[in-house]
């Protein structure tokens, strides 16, 4: 679906929308059901389409993911990640414990969220990293789906994260806070 995306009114006060007005222009038809959006501070913002590369890693990862998933800890993909009543983002995967609900997760609880980005890279390293930071996201990584390469993201603060490393393909990566079964390194993944 071809979104009409206006950038007119630089400069000026646009009208920050809800999460329940998101839902509200879904249930009335103004936005599609299937439609690829998340809710930035309250903008809409039209997400790009998802590549065949950004499609096998992240099949690959949830494959991986579900045999080595330890008890009491979950992870989903493509979920919605309600961040406040004006901050809505659709992460490739985050990690939490099991112990809460998905629709009780918050920002702090998320271990590790994951963003694969084959068209997207630039935002998903620019703006998104201050976005799971701001909200106490604890970690996040951040496929690069054509340089082959992972920069992950730790020790949230009100401003982004205060560490970023860059890991190739053959570098393992292992999270901070998430149990030790989710660590891989890229070349590990076995793509289908």
């Amino acid at each position: 679906m071809n979104v009409p995306v206006s950038r007119a009114a630089e400069g000026l006060a646009r009208r920050a929308f809800t999460i329940a007005d998101l839902e509200r222009m879904v249930e009335v038809g103004l936005i599609a059901p299937d439609e690829r959006l998340e809710l930035v501070g309250g903008e809409i913002v039209p997400m790009s389409p998802k590549g065949s590369r950004h499609e096998t890693i992240k099949a690959a990862l949830a494959l991986r993911w579900g045999r080595e998933r330890p008890t009491g800890f979950a992870f989903v993909q493509a979920t919605g990640l309600r961040l406040d009543e004006r901050t809505y983002l659709e992460p490739d995967f985050i990690v939490f414990e099991r112990k809460l609900r998905l629709a009780e997760v918050k920002g702090p609880d998320v271990l590790l969220a994951v963003e694969i980005a084959d068209s997207s890279l630039r935002y998903d390293l620019d703006r998104k990293p201050l976005i799971y930071a701001g909200f106490g996201v604890r970690e996040l990584w951040v496929i690069d789906a054509e340089r082959w390469a992972v920069y992950c993201h730790a020790e949230p603060s009100p401003v982004g994260y205060k560490r970023i490393e860059e890991y190739g393909g053959a570098e393992r990566l292992t999270p901070v806070d998430a149990p030790a079964a989710f660590a891989f390194a890229l070349d590990e993944l076995d793509l289908i």
